[in-house]
């Protein structure tokens, strides 16, 4: 995996920092990667910082790895876990200025936000569903 994880448990959620170029087989991983650390942690919320990472999916890429995540928390549900909000903290071209990953895992159920600033993702951790 080109893709780096360090998890640090803070107040009221689990925060997973990541480095490196993408991949699609490495975002795959890492998604595999932090709903495991989530499950092994009881985490309910996660923030993704993708800040440190670089590339620029394609689109197709992003709805694959939008669908990928889906039916990762679609099992990690299944398993007896609660429902999972996941913040991602990402800039351009890594993070599509038109969300549309994030639409596409919404419309299939999963309770996440894509932002660029640290504080909005925290604030968007803490809203409704805590």
């Amino acid at each position: 995996m080109n893709i780096s994880l360090k998890f640090e448990s803070r107040e009221g959620f689990l925060y997973c920092e990541s480095s490196g170029d993408y991949s699609f087989e490495g975002a795959c991983s890492m998604i595999q990667e932090v709903l495991a650390e989530s499950a092994q942690r009881g985490a309910t919320k996660v923030l993704v910082d993708c800040l440190q990472m670089e590339g620029s999916p394609s689109r197709v890429e992003r709805y694959a790895l939008a669908e990928f995540l889906a039916e990762g928390v679609i099992d990690y549900i299944i398993a007896g876990k609660s429902f999972l909000r996941l913040a991602v903290l990402g800039r351009e071209p890594l993070v599509d200025p038109t969300r549309f990953a994030e639409l596409v895992a919404t419309n299939r159920g999963v309770q996440t936000k894509t932002v660029e600033q640290m504080e909005d993702a925290v604030k968007w951790l803490g809203q409704a569903g805590s």
